[in-house]
């Protein structure tokens, strides 16, 4: 059986207790579906678990800061201590420079450094010297209480919270580079995405949308992604009539007003788009403003203040850069767009056109994931 040590997210740990556990738990239900959990314990700031499996899959669990398999050992002195992590490591460090890090929860008769000098005496005939500053291995002790965690590769998580615990929220998926990347980064502050794509691009779109979830599927933990696909074809004809500078707004609206009914359906307080200021005519802050106007949820623009290079560099990172950048762009609503759409207009042109949006989000084709 292998231990397996996760430092959980900062601002996860300084939670009330009651909430402390809350996301704990929500925490282990994820780390759960990437590697069997034999048994778990929260001890001072860490979460010590009995597992097996492909560990590396944890680098993919929002909520943990850094973790890292390990050996456990009690131990009743600083001497005895040394000698343990002499005989692990001393094949290790033969020819190499080392240093050795040690961490320490709880109270103790000596100190971290104490317990520093005392391993690196008992290691030093092994190597060819310390580097404190560039070791070819570090020896790492993890101390809590009279048990001590013995390693060398830590690695670093995604931090954030698990998703799933902080609420739903409706995202406005187009697949193209930013909403991925927007979904993400909601689902790293632990909210579980509800994906709604209006339809342009018929099935070609469909199927890139359905790769890019299952990418963003292996950063969720065990919540599955549901995709409510409707039919936009229909929704552009309703906006046939419509003054041409502002039908992208119009369509806007109707999204908008979609996420909101699906926000009430579902139980989601919020709304999700992967807007950038000024990005795009549309997401000027005056239309911005006109587009969300009278909606009931908050509207949350994660890429806000994000140029298009901090975008894509999120989007290679995150694993759905190549699918996004095979989306075709659909510019069929219109070609001609105002910055600076007037509120007025809108709202006149908008009640004319009479659309049903419950009965619109009724029809949609709703794929889980």
């Amino acid at each position: 059986m292998t231990f397996v040590v996760i430092r959980p997210s900062g601002e996860l740990m300084i939670k009330s207790s009651y909430v402390r556990k809350y996301f704990l738990r929500k925490l282990i239900a994820n780390v759960s579906s990437v590697i069997t959990v034999k048994n778990w314990k929260a001890d001072q700031g860490y979460v010590i678990i009995e597992g097996e499996g492909d560990i590396n899959k944890l680098s993919h669990v929002f909520g943990i800061s850094y973790y890292y398999t390990a050996d456990e050992v009690n131990f009743s002195s600083v001497q005895e201590l040394a000698v343990v992590t002499r005989e692990k490591f001393k094949e290790i460090v033969k020819g190499k420079k080392f240093a050795v890090r040690v961490r320490r929860n709880g109270k103790h008769n000596f100190t971290s450094l104490d317990v520093a000098k005392e391993v690196g005496k008992e290691l030093l005939p092994f190597s060819s010297g310390v580097d404190l500053n560039n070791p070819d291995v570090v020896v790492r002790i993890d101390i809590l209480q009279n048990k001590a965690y013995l390693y060398s590769d830590e690695r670093e998580g995604p931090r954030g919270f698990p998703v799933g615990s902080t609420g739903k929220t409706i995202v406005l998926f187009s697949g193209g580079i930013d909403s991925p990347v927007a979904t993400w980064m909601m689902m790293k502050r632990g909210a579980k995405p509800l994906l709604l794509n209006v339809m342009l691009g018929g099935d070609i779109q469909k199927k890139i949308i359905i790769e890019e979830v299952k990418v963003l599927r292996e950063w969720s933990g065990g919540e599955k992604i549901k995709v409510y696909f409707v039919d936009g074809i229909k929704l552009s004809i309703y906006l046939a009539n419509v003054n041409k500078f502002i039908r992208v707004i119009m369509l806007k609206r109707l999204m908008y007003k979609l996420a909101d009914e699906l926000g009430k359906k579902s139980g989601a307080y919020s709304i999700t788009t992967g807007e950038s200021l000024s990005q795009v005519s549309s997401q000027t802050m005056k239309n911005l403003f006109v587009s969300e106007f009278g909606i009931n949820r908050p509207i949350f623009r994660p890429l806000i203040g994000m140029d298009k290079e901090e975008i894509v560099e999120i989007a290679r990172k995150i694993g759905t850069f190549e699918l996004s950048s095979k989306m075709p762009e659909y510019c069929i609503i219109s070609s001609k767009n105002t910055v600076r759409a007037r509120l007025g207009e809108v709202l006149e042109g908008e009640n004319k056109l009479n659309v049903d949006i419950r009965a619109v989000l009724n029809q949609a084709e709703v794929v889980e994931i």
